[in-house]
């Protein structure tokens, strides 16, 4: 049966990504574009030279925390939509330790940096995990109200009080280098960031499916008063995937901070908190699955800017439609092999 479903689940994979390069490509011809050379210039735009190879590899980083971030509080049935505040709030209370770290060397500020980040997260999910757990509140909508705030302070903080004075951009004062993750290929944009996101997409993974809390996390999102009559503390494990997910999520916006910008400037996130909700979806809700997710993701992102800017001028809102309609499709596929499981049953 487990085998099964496993080929259940590339078939899945198989059938959404066949489906949605034909809905692009007849999207595209309706436009007056070339299909086939416009699925080159997406491969080659993202895979093409080294450059774009690290550039798609340091999204990932990013997409993935985000997307774990989201997943795992989502196995307890806690709809975590706030990753986005949080990875802003991460990136705020990182940046705020790592401009004290002048002259320390980096072995010992790097560390403390993504530290401030994962407690800055947290804090910042504190507030719902409390109106969940305490005054039985549903997170969804604090959650995304606070991404909006989150944004605000930001914004507040880089024109005001943490604005360099030497530059009229909305940004802080450049961090000290000792705090920068190091570069894993000189003079590109892959840094330490892209490890640090697999190694918490296989940590993750061994808590969920290795550990006795993932079980009870897992047996609390399958049936909540099943898992409570099983002896399975139902709070504690939202309690337990609210921090996790808030740690990630601040890990996120510090890796785009340390490993990339240097700085912290208004509007520094793209939407990596929303865009990694549909990374864990496309990756099943499955921390080794969000890998090829934001993999595939962050191909699509940056081959369809390449692809914008090149003679094809294929416009990346057609792109962003192409990541839409594989997501949707994996999840009717999913949807369509699992009712059909169920009837055969």
């Amino acid at each position: 049966m487990a085998q099964q479903v496993s080929l259940g689940r590339y078939f899945s994979y198989l059938v959404a990504l066949v489906v949605s390069l034909v809905l692009f490509s007849i999207a595209l011809l309706a436009l007056g574009y070339d299909p086939i050379a416009s699925l080159v210039g997406l491969v080659s735009g993202s895979f093409g030279t080294v450059f774009r190879t690290t550039q798609t590899l340091f999204l990932v980083g990013p997409l993935l925390l985000a997307a774990l971030a989201f997943l795992v509080p989502f196995r307890a049935r806690f709809y975590n939509i706030g990753v986005e505040g949080q990875l802003y709030i991460g990136a705020l209370f990182g940046y705020i330790v790592a401009a004290q770290m002048g002259g320390v060397p980096g072995i010992v500020a790097i560390p403390l940096v993504l530290i401030a980040a994962m407690v800055g997260g947290t804090v910042w999910i504190a507030l719902p995990l409390f109106m969940r757990i305490k005054l039985q509140v549903n997170e969804i909508f604090p959650t995304l109200v606070m991404n909006f705030i989150a944004v605000d302070i930001v914004n507040w903080v880089t024109a005001g009080p943490l604005k360099d004075p030497l530059t009229g951009n909305l940004q802080t004062a450049p961090l000290p280098q000792s705090t920068w993750l190091p570069s894993i290929i000189n003079n590109t944009e892959l840094n330490l960031g892209f490890v640090i996101a697999l190694a918490a997409a296989f940590v993750v993974f061994f808590v969920l499916f290795r550990t006795v809390l993932g079980f009870e996390i897992r047996a609390s999102g399958a049936s909540p008063r099943a898992a409570k009559n099983g002896g399975v503390d139902v709070t504690r494990s939202i309690l337990a995937v609210g921090l996790m997910s808030g740690a990630l999520a601040g890990l996120a916006g510090m890796i785009v901070v340390t490993g990339l910008n240097h700085v912290l400037a208004q509007n520094f996130s793209p939407g990596y908190g929303y865009q990694g909700i549909a990374v864990a979806a496309l990756g099943t809700f499955n921390p080794l699955g969000s890998v090829v997710a934001s993999t595939l993701y962050a191909a699509l992102s940056v081959g369809g800017d390449s692809l914008q800017r090149s003679a094809a001028a294929v416009p990346i809102q057609l792109t962003y439609a192409l990541q839409a309609l594989i997501v949707l499709s994996v999840l009717i596929v999913q949807k369509w092999l699992k009712d059909r499981e169920e009837r055969r049953r």
